[in-house]
This record gives C-alpha cells, structure tokens and sequence, in this order.
C-alpha cells in the first residue's frame, strides 16, 4: 500500500501552486533539456498518492520547486526517489571523472532522461575571475599510464580543428557523441598521466576548448541539461589550468544558453562575470578577446531590459574587434575566442530587436548574412531564420520568404535541433499565409525537407 506523500503536499501549499499549475512548469522544464511530455493535475495527484515517476521527473519537480521558492530543492526534498535516478553529481567532482559519466550517457542513449536538469541554482553562485578557485579546488590525482608528450597535444590541437569545422558546417548533432568519446577515452587519461608542467598546460588549454566545444554542441542540439555540465567541466578545467581566459569564456557560454531558455537575470549576470574575469586580471587578453565577451554581455543587458548598459557595451565591442591588429577574429587568437564580424552584427541586431528597434536589427542582420564565411553553414541557417522572423514581425511577407528560402537551401546538411525548430517555428508562422503563391510553395519545400527528430 502506498504512503501519501506530505512532503510534496507542503511545498505544493509552501508554493501556492495548484496540481496543474506545478504541471504545466515540469512540462516547461522537459522542454529546456529537449523532452515533450504533456503532465496535468491528474499526474499530481499520482505523485500526492505515493506514486514514484521515473527520472528524471523527480529532478524536474525538484527544479520547478527550487526556481519557485527561491532556494536549493532536492529530490529528497520532495519526498520523491526512483532507483533509476542519475547519481547527483559532487559540485567538487573530478571533471574527469564527468566527462567519462557523460560519454557512458551518450553511449546509453539516455541523456535525456538520465543526465539531469537544466539548474538554475548551479548559475547562481558562480563568481568572477579570479574567485573561481572557491568555486572548485582541483583534485589531487596520481599519475597514471604513458607520460604525456608534447606530440599528443599537437594531435589534439588539430582534432580540436577537426571537431570545432565540423559543428560549424554540419551542426551540433553531427560529431557530438564523437567529441563525447574522444573527451572521455582520449582527453581525460591523457591528462591523468605524468607530464611536464608546460605539456600538461597546454593539453588542459585543449581540454578547455573541446568541453566548451563539446557544451556548445549540445546547446544546439537543445540537450541544454548535458551543455550546462559540459560548461562546468570547462570552467573546473580553466581553473585548474590557472586560465583566466577559458574561464570567461564558459561564462559566456554559460550566459548565451540561460538567455537563450529566457532567463535574462542569470544571463546578464553571468555576462558580467565573463567580463570581470579578464578586465580584473594581469593576464595578456586581446582586444579580440574582450570584445568575443562584450558583445553577449550587450544582448544580455537587452534583454533584462537595460539600454544602456546594451548600447554601452556593443560600442565597446565594436571598439575592441575594430581596433584589434587584424580586424576581428585575430588569427593568432585561441580558437574559441574568434569574433567575426558576421558574430557582431548578429548580437547588434538582437540588440536592436529587443530594444525595440526592428527595422535596425533587419538592416544589420542582413549584413551578418553577407559577412557570414561560407564555411559556418549552421550560423548562417540560424541567421537566416532569425531574419524570416523579424521580417515577418513586420509585414514582410515576400522578404520573410526570401529568406526562408535561403534557410532552407542551408538546413539539408544540417544536425542542429535549433535549425529544426527555426524550421517548425517559421513554417507554423507561415501557413496562415498558405493562399499567397509564394508562401505555399515554400511551405511545400520545408514540408520536403523537414525530418523527424
């Protein structure tokens, strides 16, 4: 016989929610990690009668709580366990140790019911550089396996080249679980072995970059809980390494994504904290550098509303990438720092969008289009869809099209759950125009091209 579960009654009541209320936001929360299910009141009162739902239900109630109440919520919290549930990860865990759990859940085929939830409580804390020694103390390890040499990080300099060309032409979903493995059984025992502290060094600079990569790449595949613990292990790592830069670089990652779910506090504060990171070090940092941080801090700052804390920090962006030796993106900048101008005129545009400017932000999208290379086909995709919709905010119909078509030579090649949802998104905008010729032939060529998830 099942006991009541009391517990969840009290935070119900703690809450002020209604069993549909409660619902509805674990509904919401599936979707942020990429799962569609479709609870109501009668699952609550499932879970009120002493039913145990299966992970990672308990981890997205325990969430939907803790973003309500302000505070820390476990799943012990909510009187709910299931046997199946993933381990809690320890905040000061190995990153080692999380890349190799994380390649066994992309093996498994379970990331998304077993690799946790989007948490905002692990954004909350995260400090500036160089406060973020409190926020994770290395481990120490034994050294183990084949001495680490410097040949090993020159491969793993050019697979990092291979991985980062990949995503940006094929799309996020294409090499992901390949990066996973190559992290997991390459990267992490590397980096267990003995090595001197300069080789050592440099392969911790590669792990960075490929963890963030590695994130990224799941962000676009919208498996947003498995980016956010990509993120982390790059920032655990740039720690370890002592790498201000790598640092204010997971936070930007980290602020783009929490933006991107529509959390505009946590993303601007955590923007701040990319920023802070290198303006507040000794550190060489480029020109091109700051400004690859500038610029997000902008949209951020749009988007919690504040203009011109926006305006002031894209004019600094604009400053820093115009005045750097070779424009934007300086060849000699470590990879994940580039900040084309194409990447600049895109965070202008959403500035101008959420500040209301949308006849400014079509101008300037259009120029991002134009200055996009043409190897970065999935920027390009997501670009161009961007542009459909702000055309069609409006009243564009025929440059909404002209768009769209564009999208849509891109989108075939493409591994990308954003560009398929861009696709359903602008598709379902368009069918109410389905009399105009126009608009039904392009419905019938996204029709053609689209597949399933």
């Amino acid at each position: 016989m099942r006991t009541t579960n009391e517990t969840l009654r009290g935070l119900l009541n703690e809450a002020r929610w209604t069993g549909d209320a409660l619902a509805k936001q674990v509904n919401a929360l599936a979707a942020e990690i990429g799962l569609l299910i479709r609870l109501d009141r009668r699952s609550v009162s499932h879970w009120l009668a002493g039913r145990h739902p299966r992970s990672p239900l308990p981890e997205l109630i325990a969430e939907a709580f803790a973003r309500r109440l302000g505070q820390p919520v476990s799943v012990s919290d909510i009187g709910l366990t299931s046997p199946d549930s993933p381990f809690p990860e320890d905040p000061n865990a190995d990153p080692l140790d999380t890349l190799e759990f994380l390649c066994r859940l992309a093996e498994s085929g379970r990331e998304s019911d077993q690799g946790g939830v989007y948490s905002l409580a692990d954004l909350a804390n995260v400090p500036a550089w160089p406060a973020g020694g409190e926020l994770y103390r290395p481990p120490l390890r034994e050294p183990a396996g084949a001495r680490l040499e410097p040949e090993h990080v020159v491969a793993a300099e050019q697979m990092a080249q291979v991985f980062m060309g990949a995503d940006s032409v094929f799309g996020g979903g294409y090499a992901r679980a390949a990066l996973a493995r190559y992290l997991a059984y390459d990267i992490a025992p590397r980096l267990r072995a003995p090595a001197r502290r300069e080789t050592r060094s440099r392969m911790l600079s590669v792990a960075t970059e490929l963890a963030y990569l590695c994130g990224f790449m799941c962000f676009d595949d919208e498996q947003n809980a498995i980016a956010q613990r990509y993120y982390l292990v790059s920032l655990k790592l740039s720690v370890e390494n002592e790498d201000p830069v790598g640092y204010a670089v997971a936070l930007r990652a980290m602020s783009v994504q929490a933006r991107a779910l529509g959390h505009a506090r946590e993303a601007l504060t955590l923007a701040k904290a990319a920023v802070a990171s290198v303006e507040g070090t000794a550190s060489a940092v480029s020109d091109a550098q700051r400004a690859s941080l500038y610029g997000p801090l902008a949209v951020a700052a749009a988007a919690h509303g504040d203009r011109d804390a926006a305006l002031a920090a894209l004019t600094r962006a604009q400053r820093l990438g115009a005045g750097s030796p070779t424009g934007f993106a300086a060849a000699d900048d470590r990879r994940i720092c580039q900040y084309r101008a194409a990447s600049h005129a895109y965070q202008e545009a959403a500035v101008r969008s959420l500040l209301g400017d949308r006849s400014g932000a079509i101008r300037v999208l259009s120029e991002s289009v134009r200055r996009r290379p043409a190897d970065e086909r999935r920027s390009r995709a997501i670009t161009l869809a961007s542009l459909a919709e702000l055309h069609l905010d409006q009243g564009h119909l025929e440059e909404s099209i002209a768009a769209c078509h564009a999208f849509i030579d891109d989108y075939p090649p493409l591994h990308s759950s954003r560009a398929r949802t861009a696709l359903h998104h602008l598709t379902a905008r368009l069918r109410p125009h389905a009399a105009n010729h126009g608009a039904r032939q392009l419905l019938v060529r996204a029709a053609a091209v689209s597949r399933p998830g």
